[in-house]
């Protein structure tokens, strides 16, 4: 009869631990699950007031970011684009004739 209750109370405790494990992993799936990407080095606060002058200095900083620095310097060009900084490359086209005779 004691071991009978001894093993329906292990049995028991199995089964609060298992259901109590089973809690602590859904929990923390859902932590991980909702939790936000870190962008502290890919954005700035206050990046979108800087000027173009600014913008510049912070595109050439993002080389020291090391494997960080391709993802910043995109976003730096992202800005400056949508301000205008970056200025189109102008191409022109001219020929030349001449002739002796």
């Amino acid at each position: 009869m004691a071991l009978r209750l001894w093993c329906l109370s292990i049995n028991w405790l199995g089964e609060k631990m298992a259901n109590s494990t089973l809690v602590i992993v859904l929990f923390s799936s859902l932590l991980i699950a909702c939790a936000k990407p870190d962008k502290s080095i890919l954005v700035k606060e206050g990046d979108d007031l800087l000027d173009c002058g600014a913008l510049a200095n912070e595109f050439d900083f993002a080389k020291n970011l090391g494997e960080n620095a391709s993802s910043r310097r995109r976003h730096i060009r992202t800005l400056q684009e949508k301000r205008q900084c970056i200025k189109k490359p102008e191409i022109s086209i001219s020929i030349g004739v001449s002739g002796s005779l």
